[in-house]
Formats: structure tokens, sequence, C-alpha cells
């Protein structure tokens, strides 16, 4: 957590001490609405608003919803899927959340030179319900989950006739998560970053396609 607060530190400095060189003349027409398309792997749709708040800055909203059923209706069903894992072991979710960011371009001119760096925070909450094996037999479990965490994040943004864009992302974050259920175990749904109910440190990698409204 210390190394993130180091890193965030450094990048908001160098951020902002250009801005002061710089003299900010770019403005976008309109906001920026962009569909982030690996959330569908993970059952859920994002949308990202963005509307511009400075010269060179923006003030990003991220809602996300989740909502999917798997097939399975037995804990059978999971065990003899190969490629199942802990993340999967789900019969239905249904779930929301909000990323809120604070975008700043690192050249007066974005809409030609897009660096950008990005902070901000993120909250989930999901309720599932899940199977488990309990002495031979299939229980029938329900969770919720709320995931708390922050985000720094370095990005390139392309603009197209001031009309489209596609922001290619990567950064660091961290996630606080709390899972109330009446199963066995509250570390469900912990195997890798994109878990529901996953906890830790974290590396961000993705795409995002927009549309200037």
């Amino acid at each position: 957590m210390k190394k993130i607060i180091l890193l965030f530190s450094i990048f908001a400095l160098l951020f902002n001490t250009q801005s002061f060189a710089q003299k900010d003349t770019t403005k976008i027409d309109g906001i920026i609405y962009s569909f982030v398309p690996q959330y569908l792997i993970i059952k859920g749709i994002r949308i990202d608003i963005e509307k511009q708040i400075t010269p060179r800055s923006f003030i990003q909203f991220s809602p996300q919803f989740y909502l999917g059923e798997n097939n399975q209706n037995s804990i059978d069903s999971y065990s003899n899927n190969f490629f199942s894992d802990d993340d999967e072991d789900f019969n239905k979710i249904l779930g929301g959340g909000l990323n809120v960011y604070h975008k700043i371009f690192a050249n007066d001119d974005f809409l030609n030179n897009g660096v950008y760096f990005s902070y901000g925070l993120s909250y989930s909450y999901y309720e599932i319900e899940y199977y488990e094996d309990f002495l031979g037999s299939t229980i029938d479990n329900e969770a919720t989950i709320q995931k708390y965490g922050g985000d720094i994040l370095i990005g390139y943004q392309l603009f197209f006739k001031n009309k489209l864009s596609l922001d290619i992302y990567t950064g660091i974050g961290s996630r606080f998560s709390n899972m109330d259920t009446n199963g066995s175990t509250r570390n469900k749904f912990n195997s890798n970053y994109s878990g529901y109910n996953y906890q830790g440190n974290l590396l961000h990698l993705g795409f995002r396609i927009g549309l200037i409204l």
C-alpha cells in the first residue's frame, strides 16, 4: 500500500508540474461515453462517462452492472468441468458498482498526444447464489459481497475527429472485500484479480471504445 501511495505522489507531482508549464486550449465538444468490453468476461457491463472539467482534466464515472447465470445445477457439474475454477462456481449473480476517477492529460493538445494519468476509488456490491459440497451433499448457499478499493492508472487515449475515442490503459490498484454468507467459507470467489471477492493488490490492463456526444 505504501508503494501505491508513493507512485501516486510521483505521478501527481509530475503531471501537476507540467500543467503549470503549458497553456491549456483543447476542448472536447460533448461528453465521452465508453464501453469496456473486458467486463463481459465476468458477466458485467461497464459504461464510462467522462466530462471535461478543466482544459486538461476530466471527471470519469464508471457504473457497472452484473447479471448472469451458470447452467450448472449441482456441485457435480462444477467438479466435472476441467476448466472451471472457484470464481465460476455459482448459479446466479446480481450486482453493481461504481468507479470514480480524475484523469489528467500530460499534454495541453491531448487530441494529438493522449498520454494521461488517472486515479480514483472503486466500490462493488454482489449478491450470489452458489452450491457447496458438504458431507457428500449439495448445499444451496447465498452470499453478499462488498468490495472497496483505489486505482492508479496510466494510459493513452486516441481521438478520431473529436467523435470517437480508443483508450488503452494499465495500472495498479488495491481491493478490500467483505463476504457475508451462510456457507462454510468467506474466502470463495477469490482466486484471481477478476474474482468477485478478490482482496489484495492487482494489475489493470484494458481498453475502452468511446463515442463523443
